[in-house]
């Protein structure tokens, strides 16, 4: 995106306020890299758009303090220059993880579901099969008693 976006058109792509992201500007100024004459709007390109994003996602969702999200900006940019990674692949990645990593949890909680209905499926099976032997020693109980009572008459006549 060549275009530049205003702080309304930021503020509408990240869902937060435009006086957080006034805040974000002096909070996180060297990191945006802003430029521009006093007294003109300005205008943030995808990079500062990037950034903004980032520091969301570090103060908001990770719940980094503005100081934890500062370093934490600076090892990302100490590393990408270190390692020659574009930021756009270095995010791409971050969010491929991220997403993998809601997957997994996903699957783990559907593995618990599927357990506890395991677990359930066994408890039921365990009752019928104790039914089903009382049923049986009940057949067996009363054959055997049938079978005395007809030697008993049997005997009496």
């Amino acid at each position: 995106m060549t275009e530049k976006l205003t702080i309304q058109q930021v503020s509408h792509i990240l869902q937060v306020e435009v006086s957080t992201l006034r805040f974000w500007e002096k909070e996180f100024e060297e990191y945006l890299q802003l430029k521009g004459n006093k007294g003109a709007r300005k205008r943030y390109n995808q990079d500062q758009l990037e950034v903004f994003s980032q520091i969301k996602e570090l103060l908001q969702t990770e719940q980094y303090t503005i100081k934890g999200a500062k370093r934490r900006l600076e090892l990302d940019r100490t590393l990408a220059s270190a390692l020659g990674v574009e930021q756009n692949f270095k995010t791409t990645v971050f969010h491929m993880f991220n997403a993998i990593m809601e997957e997994l949890q996903k699957a783990r909680e559907e593995s618990k579901k599927l357990a506890h209905e395991v677990q359930l499926l066994r408890t039921e099976k365990e009752l019928i099969e104790g039914k089903l032997l009382e049923e049986q020693n009940k057949g067996l109980f009363e054959f055997l008693r049938d079978k005395l009572q007809l030697k008993k008459t049997s005997e009496a006549s």
